[in-house]
């Protein structure tokens, strides 16, 4: 699992050298329980707080995909950022253009180089939408696992197929 802390100073650092202040991190953490994003900037008193998705720190995983992430969250820790309104968009072009990056509101588990995830590893039950291919884990028990036929795709509204 990669060091989120040494990456977190590596993006903080990139930061610096285009001219961008962010806010005051009091803490950098692992978040393993998350299943929809990616990371997370909270206001906290004296700060802030950011967690990151265990998955991005997987080895087997793109190292561009967590430094997107950690930067993405730290730009909201810039003055007026906390949205991702014009002021965020400012300031994301800037990191990409200087950077390279494509640090944008919300991104994909493909566009964030994600070839290895655990959860996917343990899951108990695994569907697809039979049309557009989006894939559903679950692993507890629930309506949705039992009387999956009745539920359709939130992507194109087609029906899911059991995979296991």
């Amino acid at each position: 699992m990669r060091d989120l802390f040494a990456y977190a100073v590596r993006c903080m650092e990139y930061l610096d050298n285009i001219g961008i202040e962010y806010g005051n991190v009091i803490d950098f953490s692992v978040n393993t329980r998350a299943q929809r994003r990616w990371g997370q900037c909270r206001a906290v008193p004296g700060g802030y707080t950011i967690n990151i998705n265990a998955v991005l720190l997987d080895e087997r995983n793109s190292e561009e995909g967590l430094i997107s992430t950690i930067l993405h969250e730290l730009l909201h820790t810039c003055k007026g950022c906390m949205n991702h309104g014009e002021n965020w968009k400012r300031l994301a072009r800037k990191v990409n253009s200087a950077y390279g990056y494509d640090i944008k509101r919300t991104s994909s588990a493909d566009e964030k180089g994600i070839t290895a995830d655990p959860r996917l590893e343990t899951a108990k039950h695994k569907f697809v939408c039979e049309k557009c291919g989006r894939v559903v884990i679950r692993q507890r028990e629930s309506d949705f696992t039992r009387h999956y036929k009745l539920y359709t795709c939130g992507v194109c509204h087609s029906h899911f197929r059991k995979i296991f």
